[in-house]
């Protein structure tokens, strides 16, 4: 009587769990999912001990309770699988296919044994139970599984809350537990009222699904405005790059004007200005030109890589080449989709080869990477600029690298396979590639060297429209230094305000006038195209409710009071910047 209530206990908890779980809309990760599945046989496990129970108290069929107990034996396994797949999913950050594959063969080795294995029912004087090799296997096939967890934990490299493990901890103590009570007490069954009691510390432990939907959802948001900001610095990065070539032309053009016209001088203003106008071209064309983003011409791989791994390998391998006193600098944008198709070797070995011939050039000064992107549809365009302070070349030696022959010879393809790859070659594997290459250089001065590489993106956000009323502090910077939005946004993100970004006063305008809200405005009152007085009256115009404040360098703090008559609420001394920002916010 006693085994039977407890079974009966034990499906009333799976069902009351299952209920609660299903019944609540959720984000699906593999969390969720294994625990849904967990949840599906700890019914069936319940439903089948009870099953036993009726049979054995009832009809007393010894076939039907062989059969049964067989069933039980698996579900009980696959119970035990599901929970090491589990703490192994929240354990590790990087899943290993074969692993799990080889556990996936080992329960079904384990299913295989468990329909043939001989099992002996024992159902006398009120006592129900089983003993032989199956129950011997149920027993080892959990035992397996609770060892491959506590492996599993000890070796974990995934920073996860200690809660998740909670669970397995449980588990262990309760499988000490019904070892003692079925030695004390056999004809009592207390498995499945264990597998249902951990299943519900797991709903306590697991990942609330409705909070994680929200959580989810808000950082989409993020991604997409991420995604929008890192758009709009790029062109504002790309927009500042093409005023310097073209007041360098500016300037040769005045020189001419106004200097000697000898041959030799004319030769020389003549060559400049072919140079700037050669990064406009490459720049406006390559770069910025949407046209360019021809399907046809990308070329195509069967094979993934991620972007940010790739980047950080070569980042590490860069700095183990510097010496001296040079300022190495890697700078990558967040906003590029993580999983595109190409060849990974092939540009791991240009981007190793740019940038050491950037180092070994470079004595003293910097070496900058800088890895920008933009998409559209499908396709994710590179932007790598790799620029030193070190020897520079002359224009006789990047027309050689430029001008040559495409098609790479025998010999060079003996150094791509050794990983010894010059500028040259980098120019016809980045060409093979589907890509641009540009070089501007200087004797002495330095060398800028620009890869442009259209990738196709092999996995894309999800973007669900979706606005939710939070309380969270919602700050705009209208900044056009990088540096300075930087370190403003990662010091109000890390305390939990929602911090956007706008590099031009129009662009802050806009989002104004399109209806968005923000509880603080922090505006830099010295940018290039639109300064801070200029930008508060026409958010004073568009009657704007948010709090403005104007952040002032040092020799403008004695004028500060006019800046709270023109319409600022407050303003900020740029000297002692992020100590001014955290008392006043």
């Amino acid at each position: 009587m006693g085994n039977g209530f407890l079974t009966w206990c034990a499906l009333a908890i799976a069902i009351l769990i299952s209920v609660v779980f299903f019944s609540k809309k959720g984000v699906k990760n593999n969390e969720t999912i294994i625990f849904k599945y967990m949840l599906i046989t700890n019914i069936v496990e319940s439903t089948l001990t009870n099953l036993i129970v009726l049979v054995a108290f009832t009809i007393n069929s010894n076939e039907i309770l062989i059969l049964l107990n067989r069933l039980d034996v698996i579900t009980i396994i696959t119970w035990c699988s599901l929970m090491f797949f589990y703490i192994y999913n929240v354990s590790k950050k990087n899943k290993s296919k074969k692993l799990i594959l080889t556990f996936v063969f080992i329960n079904i080795i384990m299913y295989l044994l468990a329909l043939i294995l001989d099992v002996n029912i024992i159902n006398s004087n009120g006592i129900m139970d089983s003993q032989g090799p199956l129950t011997i296997l149920g027993l080892v096939g959990a035992i397996f599984y609770i060892i491959a967890m506590i492996i599993t934990v000890l070796l974990k490299n995934n920073n996860q809350n200690k809660s998740k493990y909670t669970p397995l901890y449980f588990l262990i103590i309760l499988i000490v537990v019904v070892a003692i009570l079925r030695a004390v007490i056999p004809e009592i069954n207390f498995i499945s009222l264990m597998i249902s009691f951990i299943n519900l510390i797991m709903i306590f432990t697991i990942e609330n699904p409705d909070i994680k939907l929200v959580e989810e959802l808000i950082e989409n948001r993020k991604i997409i405005e991420r995604s929008s900001e890192e758009k709009s610095a790029f062109l504002f990065k790309m927009s500042q790059g093409i005023r310097e070539p073209v007041h360098n032309i500016d300037r040769e053009i005045e020189k001419y004007k106004n200097g000697s016209k000898t041959k030799k001088d004319t030769n020389i203003i003549i060559n400049n200005i072919y140079s700037n106008n050669q990064k406009i071209d490459y720049l406006v064309n390559d770069v910025l030109g949407i046209t360019s983003f021809d399907r046809s011409n990308i070329k195509k791989s069967e094979s993934t890589y991620n972007i940010y791994s790739l980047l950080e390998d070569i980042k590490r391998r860069g700095k183990t080449y510097i010496e001296g006193k040079i300022d190495y600098n890697f700078s990558v944008v967040d906003n590029i989709p993580t999983e595109l198709y190409g060849d990974k070797i092939k540009i791991k070995q240009v981007l190793m080869s740019v940038i050491i011939n950037a180092i070994k050039n470079t004595k003293e000064g910097y070496v900058h990477v800088d890895v920008s992107s933009f998409t559209k549809y499908d396709v994710c365009r590179l932007v790598i600029t790799v620029e030193d302070s070190g020897c520079g070349m002359d224009i006789v030696k990047i027309n050689n690298i430029l001008e040559q022959d495409l098609e790479i010879t025998e010999k060079e393809y003996l150094k791509i396979q050794k990983l010894d790859v010059d500028l040259p070659l980098s120019y016809k594997i980045i060409k093979s590639l589907g890509g641009t290459m540009y070089i501007k250089s200087d004797i002495n001065k330095g060398t800028e060297l620009i890869i442009t590489l259209d990738q196709y993106i092999a996995n894309h956000l999800n973007n669900k429209n979706s606005e939710y009323l939070l309380n969270i502090k919602r700050v705009l910077i209208v900044d056009d230094k990088d540096s300075e939005i930087r370190k403003i946004k990662t010091n109000l993100e890390h305390k939990g305000y929602d911090v956007s970004v706008s590099m031009y006063g129009d662009d802050c305008i806009e989002k104004i006038s399109n209806k968005e809200y923000y509880d603080i405005i922090l505006i830099n009152d010295e940018m290039s195209i639109m300064n801070g007085i200029e930008i508060v009256e026409k958010l004073n115009e568009l009657h704007n409710k948010s709090k403005k404040i104007v952040l002032l360098n040092k020799d403008k703090l004695f004028i500060a009071d006019h800046y709270l008559e023109d319409g600022f609420d407050d303003f900020i001394d740029k000297t002692n910047l992020l100590e001014e920002l955290n008392n006043k916010l």
